[in-house]
């Protein structure tokens, strides 16, 4: 098994965006260049992006600030890496990605995610360990995206965990960004008022977790549903779980369903790091395991108030969960 990059950055956003970019130049003109090429109307949809580019610069001004000197220093068009960050337009496709897991015990909260992606392989990720000001942030990060949008935990306790969700889509900032945002986020209540007051493009389904409470913030459109949990195991895939968004869903697949009924049965109070580091290796459901050969790129535990990580390169339950300090 191999290991994923590992990056470690800091500064500001603008210092940040241009060291993500130099170091993973080579992927990022590669993905770049491959939509150029197999997306049909390409610049149509490009000429597309203008109002939310406008949407996501007027709210998050340092943001855009970090994902333009990406694309300098990658040495691509600002607005070709825009369009790579902004999913709301282009063909869709419908897809489902990811497990959450979490539970609670005497040294808080055990978080376990599953990144998963169907068609390309662990090393589109890396670790990225990244200091802005006074936050501190750690996680799995796509090397052609910008970070937040697979999981990541800061020096403030608080975990972030992206869940794909198929939904509406309108004008407004693009998901990716409004994932970034809470990477820098001291509190949950500072990263559900993001969610709340912006205006978003579409949204994920975000598993926030601090201390003893999970706020699981689930998005479609301009609705938002906020479930609060303290202190109870919790699991998520790919679905809405909010009965209220549950009529917005786009499509729902046999692989989530599966997946977190499965988790639902594994998961208990109290739970050890190499406890949940076995639930997110579960395969016992043969077509729709929980750890995906050929899905799963990596696989991230983490204990928050240890400032503790264990991150496994690819599927869970092929090669070693590997520690790293916050």
């Amino acid at each position: 098994m191999g290991n994923f990059d590992y990056l470690e950055i800091n500064g500001t956003h603008a210092e940040m965006g241009h060291a993500i970019g130099a170091r993973f130049k080579d992927d990022i003109q590669r993905v770049v260049a491959s939509r150029q090429k197999r997306i049909a109307g390409y610049e149509d949809y490009l000429r597309q992006t203008g109002p939310f580019f406008l949407a996501a610069k007027e709210k998050f001004p340092d943001l855009i600030d970090e994902m333009t000197e990406v694309a300098r220093a990658a040495g691509v068009g600002v607005a070709d890496y825009f369009f790579l960050n902004n999913r709301e337009v282009g063909p869709k496709g419908g897809s489902d990605h990811c497990t959450v897991a979490v539970s609670f015990g005497k040294n808080g909260a055990v978080i376990g995610h599953n990144e998963d992606w169907n068609g390309t392989t662990p090393d589109s990720l890396y670790i990225l360990k990244a200091t802005i000001g006074g936050t501190t942030f750690m996680g799995l990060q796509y090397k052609a995206l910008v970070p937040g949008v697979a999981v990541t935990t800061n020096n403030w306790g608080l975990t972030q965990c992206i869940n794909e969700l198929n939904q509406t889509v309108q004008a407004g900032v693009p998901k990716n960004f409004v994932a970034r945002a809470i990477l820098e986020c001291k509190t949950l209540d500072e990263a559900e008022s993001i969610i709340l007051n912006t205006k978003k493009a579409s949204g994920y389904n975000h598993v926030l977790i601090q201390g003893q409470e999970i706020r699981n913030i689930e998005i479609a459109g301009d609705k938002v549903a906020v479930e609060k949990i303290k202190g109870k195991p919790y699991v998520h895939t790919n679905h809405y779980l909010s009965l209220s968004l549950k009529s917005l869903e786009k499509f729902h697949t046999k692989s989530s369903t599966t997946r977190y009924e499965r988790a639902k049965e594994l998961i208990k109070p109290g739970m050890t790091a190499a406890e949940m580091e076995t639930l997110l290796s579960d395969k016992r459901n043969k077509k729709f395991p929980i750890s995906r050969n050929g899905a799963t790129l990596g696989s991230f535990v983490a204990l928050p108030e240890e400032k503790k990580v264990y991150i496994n390169y690819g599927p869970p339950g092929r090669g070693k969960f590997k520690k790293y300090h916050l």
